[in-house]
């Protein structure tokens, strides 16, 4: 994890697969899926380019290794296990073998069955739990002698799935129709983020019943029926990522993505809402803001030549006020309910480990260094945030999934 690599993000002509911050093959791309006139767009590479910039700046060289998900244990629902003395407020989703776990106080449970969810989102109240989930679709472009060409594609589609049990519902799906089953095509969708009044915020190139020229970020109403998209500004062709609810609802956070010479110049914007104006946070190579409940912090990742690293900003000032990490092999902030405690993966080999850092502040107002340790002993998927949410006690059924 110490030599780096082009920062060149990838040209949008083809689809790409999500990939693991600390995966070790370059990102496996599929076909750009075209519009009934078979001519290939050039599609935004939001969601790409904050994870390269991440692999290929916290990972290094992604070149003679291959990513491989954590063993599977004797018993499909046993888990990682809880490190002995740790106690989680709370719940934390995570991610482990391409399904969603949580661990809450000392206890684990497997929240779904599928093999590809991630973007995971709590609502405020820890009723819901929101993910994004990818399935395999078959669509196609139109060639010039009017035959279709097929292909694989990777549709994303936003489910919840309620806190008390229960079945999944799917309230938004990026799959979109063409005028005949084989031209179907797909969007792309990152990072749900839940307001207050269960509004969703999510990085989607979806805008109705077509496809926007960008990654950009876009409004759900709760129920998934309507999107709106705010004028925020953005540098074409990157767009934006990483969108979160200020914890009243009347902002929303997010990363303008960006590029210059051999680093990151994305930057964490403020959108308040009834104004509509953004405000700048912090320097440039910062990405996955995440906001604390009293709206006093914003922890976020890093860029840096030596990798990536967590960080504590103001929210008023965007200055740094805590280095959690100083490793370079850090990233995916999520706060504890009460703002105490900050969850976080970091590198081990491929995979990741999650990790609890607790700290206090001063009667300065400065942070004091944090205490970090590890609620797993085993990994976790390294591509899959975690979520904290202030439910005591998880889902407790496992919802089938195809």
């Amino acid at each position: 994890m110490s030599e780096r690599r082009s920062l060149q993000p990838l040209p949008r002509t083809r689809r790409a697969a999500p990939q693991p911050f600390h995966g070790a093959k370059p990102p496996t791309n599929r076909d750009l899926m075209s519009r009934d006139g078979g001519q290939r767009r050039p599609k935004s590479p939001a969601p790409i380019v904050a994870a390269l910039l991440l692999v290929l700046l916290a990972c290094g060289s992604l070149l003679g290794f291959s990513y491989s998900s954590p063993a599977p244990t004797d018993s499909p629902n046993s888990g990682p296990e809880v490190t002995e003395g740790v106690t989680v407020a709370g719940t934390i989703a995570f991610g482990r073998g391409g399904s969603i776990w949580s661990v809450s106080g000392s206890a684990l449970r497997q929240l779904t069955t599928a093999t590809t969810d991630s973007d995971l989102a709590w609502s405020t109240d820890g009723v819901w739990l929101y993910a994004i989930r990818r399935r395999i679709e078959i669509g196609g472009r139109l060639l010039g002698s009017g035959s279709v060409q097929k292909y694989e594609m990777s549709v994303p589609s936003l489910i919840r799935l309620s806190a008390y049990g229960g079945g999944e519902e799917v309230l938004f799906d990026g799959l979109i129709l063409g005028s005949r089953p084989a031209l179907n095509w797909s969007g792309f969708m990152f990072g749900p983020s839940v307001a207050s009044d269960g509004r969703i915020a999510v990085a989607t190139d979806y805008r109705g019943r077509e496809i926007g020229t960008d990654v950009v970020v876009r409004i759900l109403s709760n129920d998934g029926s309507s999107i709106t998209t705010p004028a925020l500004p953005h540098i074409a062709p990157f767009g934006h990522q990483d969108p979160v609810w200020s914890p009243d609802g009347t902002a929303i956070y997010y990363v303008q993505n960006g590029i210059s010479e051999g680093s990151s110049s994305s930057r964490i914007i403020r959108y308040n809402i009834a104004k509509k104006s953004t405000t700048r946070i912090g320097d440039k190579g910062l990405v996955q803001p995440a906001i604390s409940p009293d709206g006093r912090w914003i922890a976020a990742t890093r860029i840096s030549s030596q990798g990536t690293d967590v960080v504590v900003m103001s929210a008023v000032t965007g200055d740094v006020m805590l280095e959690i990490t100083r490793t370079g092999k850090s990233w995916a902030p999520a706060w504890s309910p009460n703002g105490s405690q900050l969850a976080y993966l970091s590198a081990n080999g491929t995979q990741a480990n999650l990790n609890l850092a607790s700290f206090a502040v001063a009667p300065s107002g400065i942070p004091n260094p944090p205490v970090i340790l590890s609620p797993l002993r085993d990994p976790v998927d390294p591509n899959v945030r975690p979520a904290w949410g202030s439910l005591t006690t998880s889902i407790v059924t496992v919802s089938p999934s195809p």
